[in-house]
C-alpha cells in the first residue's frame, strides 16, 4: 500500500516493470528541478546521484556501520554496498592524482 512509502508515488500493486518506470520518471523530474535550483545558486552537478553519493560518503567517513549504510541505500547485499563505497575511494584517489598532475604544470 502507499502507506509503506514516504512519498506515495507507488500504490503498492505495480509490477516491477511499472515500479521501475515510475521511479525513473520521478528521479528524472527531481533531477530536472535540482539542476534548475543549482543553476540559480551557481552550483553545478547537483542530482539525486550526487545526493546519494554524498550521503553514503559522509556516513562512511563518520565511521557508520556498513550494514547501516547498506540498509539506508536499499541494497539487498552488503557486497553491493562495499563495491559502491570502494568506488568512492577510487574517485578520491583519481581526484588527488589530478591535483598533483596540475600542480606540476
Amino acid at each position: 500500500s502507499s502507506d509503506n512509502y514516504i512519498f506515495p508515488y507507488l500504490i503498492g500493486n505495480e509490477t516491477p516493470i511499472q515500479q521501475k518506470a515510475v521511479i525513473k520518471d520521478i528521479i528524472r523530474r527531481i533531477n530536472k528541478r535540482l539542476k534548475k535550483i543549482g543553476n540559480e545558486l551557481g552550483i553545478s552537478g547537483i542530482s539525486t546521484y550526487t545526493a546519494r553519493h554524498s550521503f553514503a560518503s559522509v556516513l562512511k567517513r563518520s565511521g557508520a556501520n556498513i550494514a547501516y549504510i547498506s540498509e539506508s541505500l536499499g541494497h539487498s547485499d552488503l557486497k553491493t554496498t562495499e563495491n559502491y563505497l570502494a568506488s568512492f575511494e577510487r574517485e578520491e584517489r583519481e581526484k588527488n592524482a589530478k591535483l598533483l598532475t596540475n600542480f606540476r604544470e
